[in-house]
């Protein structure tokens, strides 16, 4: 195992997100702005495409999950972000769609990638930024795989709850 993928390992296990609960001290200033009304999954990918897609800083070192309100005040972030931002609108939709962020760390390490995967009937979809994936899936290790072609290899992975920051699964030893 290279010193890289230690290093995604870590990071996404154990210093991603105390890491976007410090930075998101310095964003309640965005709590109150409210967010774009949503009644269908069609009005999440409306809201979305009015988002531009943004790099996270030099080497990725300020990577975080901003609160969602952060992102559609500037109105640019990068896929966590966005997949944050879809699981809010995606809550005003339905509840039972369940919005989680999935996150797939990759090899190379700049592939790696977030989505908001929720259910729809038995199945899981998900928005890859502001695209919805057209197809389902029958689990969040599926979407893993699809999200995976991006890249060579899956280092490990992760689903979030997106409103706490809290890890529900970890893949990757």
């Amino acid at each position: 195992m290279s010193p890289v993928d230690l290093f995604l390992k870590f990071w996404l296990r154990r210093g991603r997100y105390p890491w976007s609960r410090l930075r998101r001290l310095f964003e309640r200033k965005h709590l109150s702005t409210p967010l774009p009304s949503a009644a269908t999954v069609q009005d999440v990918a409306d809201a979305l495409a009015q988002v531009t897609w943004t790099m996270d800083g030099p080497l990725h070192l300020y990577d975080c999950i901003s609160y969602p309100q952060t992102t559609w005040v500037k109105k640019k972030d990068d896929c966590d972000g966005f997949a944050v931002l879809a699981a809010a609108l995606l809550r005003q939709v339905d509840a039972d769609t369940l919005p989680v962020l999935v996150t797939v760390m990759l090899s190379p390490a700049a592939k790696s990638h977030t989505v908001c995967v929720f259910k729809e009937g038995d199945a899981y979809r998900f928005f890859d930024n502001a695209h919805l994936n057209d197809s389902t899936y029958p689990s969040y290790a599926d979407v893993v795989q699809e999200v995976a072609r991006r890249g060579e290899r899956v280092v490990c992975w992760d689903v979030l709850d997106p409103v706490g920051l809290r890890q529900l699964e970890y893949h990757g030893g």
